[in-house]
């Protein structure tokens, strides 16, 4: 299934799905997200990750942060993949707040 077919079959009707074109890491808990669409976010990540997500726990771990050239979201090392719908904000996470906005602006349009 490709990328845009999962996009299409959301329940929540969106224009374009979110797409990630950038990260920094800003330190301590903080990535500076930059989404296709030129809005760009600075979250600070929460320390209640469990499981196989417990790594994130760790600021080091959270610094190793880079995108996933196939599906366009956060991705780290040992396989770890946050949804950029939640991170964008069309999408509530499931099981919880992981994330806060600390700020967000918008740059302009950029094509995908």
């Amino acid at each position: 299934m490709s990328f845009e077919q999962i996009c299409s079959s959301n329940l929540q009707v969106v224009k374009t799905c979110a797409k990630i074109c950038d990260v920094k890491y800003l330190g301590g808990r903080n990535l500076l997200i930059v989404f296709e669409d030129g809005l760009q976010r600075e979250v600070a990540l929460h320390t209640n990750w469990v499981g196989f997500t417990e790594p994130l726990n760790s600021d080091e771990f959270l610094s190793l942060v880079a995108i996933d050239s196939v599906s366009k979201t956060l991705s780290w090392p040992n396989g770890i993949e946050l949804d950029s719908e939640v991170l964008r904000g069309y999408e509530t996470p499931i099981g919880g707040e992981f994330f806060s906005v600390i700020s967000e602006t918008t740059v302009g349009l950029q094509q995908s």
